[in-house]
């Protein structure tokens, strides 16, 4: 675990000092709800079923730009061969790597939250509450396998594009299950499928995790 927690500090203590990805993750949310909330005039009934799919949006585009900074920093810093040579296994390197996207990522979500519901007007309950686990899952998921995906990707020219394409299809259905679960939140509708499908959302998380793991370290030899 010490070259994971190395790893972590590392990029936490470089994203600290800079603030560059966090920044503009946050400037690029800030847009999106501005512009659907100033640009289309629509009742709050519609505004509340469109609602999860912004804030699902606002978090995923955001994400992926955090992806793409965080193997694309140690190929101009010269890192990537000197992680493939580290004596460690290259499982606590996608740890490591790991770890420090999803905390940069929960982080823009916390800031982003409060300005969601101040510019969309949501009624703030105890049943917010059950968002935690949902979003806590659905970051998961996207941040396990972008995490080995960013690495595959950042070898090749057109990086974010690639990494977009493969991404995508594979992350599709934890994006839409998220979305879902955010919708039955927001709605105050929380149906008798919301824990089996956050529950499914988990599962996909542990085999995504999982594989990652297990496969990063020949992502590294190549």
């Amino acid at each position: 675990m010490r070259a994971a927690i190395a790893i972590l500090k590392k990029d936490l203590r470089m994203e600290f000092r800079s603030k560059e990805s966090i920044l503009a993750m946050w400037i690029f949310s800030l847009l999106i709800f501005v512009i659907f909330n100033f640009t289309f005039e629509v009742s709050r009934l519609i505004m509340l079923e469109i609602a999860p799919g912004l804030l699902w949006v606002a978090f995923i585009f955001s994400g992926m730009f955090g992806l793409n900074h965080s193997f694309a920093i140690e190929k101009e810093n010269g890192n990537l061969r000197a992680m493939a040579l580290m004596p460690v296994d290259g499982g606590q390197i996608y740890l490591g790597k790991f770890l420090s996207v999803t905390i940069m990522m929960l982080l823009f979500e916390l800031l982003i939250f409060p300005i969601f519901i101040i510019f969309y007007d949501l009624q703030l309950s105890l049943e917010m509450l059950l968002l935690i686990p949902v979003v806590l899952a659905g970051t998961i998921g996207f941040t396990s396998l972008g995490t080995i995906l960013s690495a595959v990707a950042v070898h090749t020219r057109n990086q974010q594009i690639l990494l977009s394409l493969l991404l995508w299809p594979l992350v599709s259905p934890i994006v839409i299950w998220s979305v879902n679960l955010t919708g039955m939140v927001l709605a105050g509708e929380v149906a008798t499928s919301f824990y089996p499908l956050l529950i499914r959302v988990g599962a996909f998380d542990v085999i995504f995790f999982t594989f990652a793991y297990l496969l990063f370290d020949f992502i590294l030899e190549d």
